[in-house]
């Protein structure tokens, strides 16, 4: 997995096994609850859940993937609106 460091601020794409990940930065814990709660809103709303969620006080790391198949257009609009929902919560 790419180092969040790297991470930070844009998606990053792994093709071993295909995957997009991003650290979300906040400036404190309730704009990364409110990104939080959002989050979980959309993958209720559209049935699409991250692989891996982690986070802390002032960011969220997200991983997203399509169960071991090649990167569609269902994970990178998960993705476009994360980072619509990210925009809005800081």
């Amino acid at each position: 997995m790419p180092d969040a460091s790297q991470a930070s601020g844009a998606w990053q794409e792994q093709a071993k096994p295909p995957l997009l990940f991003r650290r979300f930065e906040f400036a404190d814990y309730s704009h990364t609850r409110a990104f939080l709660d959002a989050l979980g809103e959309l993958s209720e709303r559209t049935g699409f859940y991250p692989r891996n969620v982690s986070f802390a006080s002032g960011h969220v790391n997200v991983t997203l993937d399509a169960d071991g198949e090649p990167l569609g257009e269902r994970e990178r609009d998960f993705a476009r609106q994360l980072d619509a929902l990210a925009r809005q919560a800081d």
